[in-house]
């Protein structure tokens, strides 16, 4: 009997250790974030084509998710994307141009998502227009057809003084893209059925200069980058003529 109680609290003993163990490894608060030049090293180590040189900004989504741009000794002006993860500071992706992508933090929750940006100074940019489109399609399932109408819906940034930036995508967006998805699954509920409802959505932008005239940001193009660990998704580049635009 007496063994019997030491043996059942030796391993009440031991569950509460590795609970707090566990607790410990995961869930602690996270620290500061390394020194530029520590990030800079590690920029360059994690992408070598990176060419880091001077880092920007630290900008904290939330206390674990941290946005860094950077500009690199070719005067690139690029994005580094980090995260805190089993008690340390994660590089989880780097961009050596800034042209604007689509961070999931959390990609079952679109109220997580971000732009994030590095726009070339030289570019000129003055305004950026991002875009949740949905096309016009029609889908037959088994002896049920469904039209599915257009919807775009917009939402204009002006750029500021800084080359980069990060927005959490509008409130009506998230909205819409969790009713739609839900609408999806209704009609397939099977395990493709949100990839199959991202075939008729996507994310797009248009740049303007200071004047609101359509531009062409060149030298925010055409980088290269490594990536691992969080989910980035491509923004594509619009034109007005890609744009329907109401009628008065």
């Amino acid at each position: 009997m007496v063994k019997k109680k030491k043996y059942i609290i030796g391993l009440g003993l031991l569950v509460i250790l590795l609970a707090a163990m566990t607790y410990w490894y995961f869930f602690t608060e996270p620290s500061t974030l390394p020194a530029d030049e520590q990030l800079v090293k590690e920029i360059n180590s994690f992408h070598l084509q990176a060419d880091a040189e001077v880092i920007q900004d630290t900008i904290f989504v939330d206390e674990r998710n941290v946005l860094v741009p950077f500009i690199s000794n070719k005067e690139n002006y690029g994005l580094s994307f980090w995260t805190w993860h089993n008690k340390k500071w994660m590089i989880n992706s780097v961009n050596t141009k800034g042209n604007p992508v689509l961070w999931k933090i959390d990609p079952n929750d679109p109220s997580s998502y971000r732009f994030v940006w590095n726009i070339h100074p030289d570019d000129q940019l003055g305004f950026i227009d991002f875009f949740l489109i949905r096309d016009r399609g029609y889908q037959g399932i088994d002896d049920k057809q469904f039209y599915d109408p257009k919807v775009q819906m917009g939402e204009t940034v002006s750029l500021g003084d800084e080359s980069y930036g990060i927005v959490k995508i509008p409130h009506e967006w998230t909205a819409f893209m969790d009713a739609f998805i839900e609408v999806e699954m209704a009609k397939q509920p099977t395990i493709m059925s949100s990839f199959y409802s991202e075939m008729y959505m996507y994310f797009g932008w248009i740049a303007y200069d200071e004047d609101r005239e359509e531009a062409n940001p060149e030298l925010s193009f055409g980088g290269s980058g490594s990536s691992g660990g969080i989910e980035l998704e491509h923004i594509r580049m619009l034109q007005k003529r890609d744009i329907e635009i109401p009628i008065d």
